[in-house]
């Protein structure tokens, strides 16, 4: 009986231990304007002047971890990460990152706005825009008591919906595919001593 006790002790922290895994590790990458393509919008006419990318970004949830893929035709256009202020003017001159190869995929390492403009400023100047207001990540917001809080107001100074579905075009990931740069360490650092915890359990129950 007491060696029977102790296997059902070891599942169950097991279970614990992928469950705690699995809970941190998952994430998106979306597609940005939901297909991917980046490029100046379509506007059918008597089209209002929204913008077609941001109107797509608020519909959707993005958390630390996530990633957003951009697919366009190197050597005649770009993605450049910028601030507002750049973003406000088309400004390409000194962007805080520049993509060019083609197929971007950039991961989302803080909360808060990230600013994305074609690094043709025609093309810019004609909505190839996009802003991204990435929230905290999943497994804080899993605990949070009320869905949608916290959300940050809406680039167009309204506020996003209280709640919206699971991103509709993400696709889900393990973080290894798309690490970010500086939030791996920490996150892979988490599950590692959580696992550490659960093996000396394992040990003690075997005592």
């Amino acid at each position: 009986m007491a060696a029977h006790g102790r296997a059902m002790r070891c599942v169950l922290l097991a279970c614990l231990v992928a469950a705690s895994a699995s809970s941190t590790a998952s994430a998106f990458v979306f597609k940005a304007g939901g297909t991917g393509e980046w490029r100046v919008p379509a506007q059918p006419a008597g089209a209002n002047a929204s913008n077609a990318y941001n109107a797509w970004a608020q519909r959707n949830r993005f958390r630390v971890g996530d990633a957003i893929a951009f697919t366009y035709q190197p050597g005649n256009d770009s993605v450049l990460l910028v601030d507002r202020k750049a973003y406000d003017a088309c400004d390409t001159g000194a962007p805080m990152d520049t993509f060019t190869d083609g197929n971007t995929v950039f991961t989302f390492t803080h909360s808060g706005p990230f600013y994305f403009i074609s690094g043709n400023k025609d093309n810019c100047n004609r909505d190839e825009k996009l802003i991204v207001v990435v929230m905290g990540e999943r497994a804080a917001v899993a605990n949070a008591t009320q869905p949608g809080a916290g959300l940050a107001p809406s680039p167009n100074s309204g506020p996003y919906s209280a709640y919206s579905p699971p991103p509709p075009f993400g696709i889900e990931i393990s973080p290894a595919a798309y690490p970010p740069p500086s939030a791996a360490a920490p996150k892979v650092a988490g599950i590692a001593g959580t696992a550490a915890l659960a093996i000396g359990a394992l040990f003690y129950a075997l005592v």
